[in-house]
């Protein structure tokens, strides 16, 4: 159900304290001690996270539980649906999902559509805020070119990488060099045929394996850009390293990149155009005003995680 390596994060946890790591999602034999934990606690609100159908079982667990306790449950989703969804993942999502009383998003488009789906819930949104509890650069890579690109994140078809890179193939001659950091789900063939059909074999890094938080850092402080050309999306984390990093963004016009990429901060394309894509990476490549510092100051500023767990918390 889970196709990637691994869901943990192997660095040392120096920047989550306090935190007790006593969930196996993957083995139930671990959930009784969860729900001890959880009824120790008494907590006011249980909160937990969906963004793959894989932790569907977990949160089916965690359902019953909360209503045995008598808590609030919120679900905060991710990902409004699995972006190439099966019909069986259709129906487990509906199953962990449809009869929640509190869900939680990233986005105004995906408020509007998990309502749609289940209306029967309450559904609140704030966008992700900047990961400001992320490290901090430990070193300064090498630059190679006079503007660098990042793609960061797992490799899925729906982020559209195929779509970033037929874009820059028509920037061939241009003074550029794009880092593709992260798991591939699906095999990397199809995009390096891309690539080497395009004639950028030479422009472009692929890093077909997780990356840790550190070096996340070094990426994104090298890049000049971050771009996210999703066919689809729901909120998005990586989104929020950039504002993190103070990094602009180039994106496609859907889901929560609406809420955070305006002028100032980043360029919006029409998604799945890739003439709207390579004219906005020309643009960068042009260099000049083309996004505003103090703009990522002030959505920052603005989306906090002060005024998520407001929102969050509300009934």
């Amino acid at each position: 159900m889970y196709p990637g390596g691994s869901d943990k994060e192997p660095e040392p946890r120096a920047y989550l304290p306090d935190v007790e790591y006593i969930v196996d999602s993957a083995n139930p034999f671990t959930w009784p001690a969860v729900g001890r934990r959880i009824r120790s606690l008494n907590p006011d609100l249980i909160v937990v996270q969906w963004w793959h159908v894989y932790w569907a079982p977990f949160i089916i667990w965690v359902k019953r539980l909360a209503r045995r306790c008598g808590k609030r449950l919120v679900v905060i989703c991710h990902n409004v649906d699995d972006h190439e969804a099966a019909g069986w993942k259709v129906k487990l999502r509906n199953l962990a999902l449809g009869d929640c009383k509190e869900l939680f998003v990233h986005s105004s488009r995906h408020r509007e559509s998990l309502g749609e789906m289940f209306p029967a819930a309450s559904i609140r949104m704030h966008p992700i805020p900047a990961y400001d509890a992320f490290p901090a650069p430990d070193r300064e890579l090498p630059r190679r070119a006079g503007t660098e690109l990042l793609f960061f994140g797992l490799i899925r078809p729906y982020k559209g990488l195929d779509i970033l890179l037929q874009a820059l193939a028509r920037l061939a001659d241009r003074d550029f060099h794009l880092t593709i950091a992260g798991e591939s789900w699906d095999g990397a063939s199809a995009y390096e045929r891309i690539i080497s059909e395009g004639g950028i074999s030479e422009k472009v890094e692929m890093v077909n394996a997780y990356v840790s938080n550190q070096s996340a850092a070094n990426l994104f402080a090298r890049a000049d850009a971050i771009v996210l050309p999703y066919r689809s999306a729901s909120g998005s984390a990586v989104a929020a390293l950039a504002l993190n990093y103070h990094k602009p963004v180039v994106a496609s016009e859907v889901g929560g990149f609406v809420d955070i990429v305006a002028p100032g901060t980043g360029i919006l394309v029409e998604a799945g155009n890739i003439d709207a894509l390579a004219g906005a990476l020309s643009r960068v490549m042009d260099g000049g005003k083309w996004y505003e510092p103090d703009a990522i100051a002030a959505t920052n500023e603005r989306l906090t995680w002060r005024s998520l767990a407001s929102e969050l918390k509300r009934q």
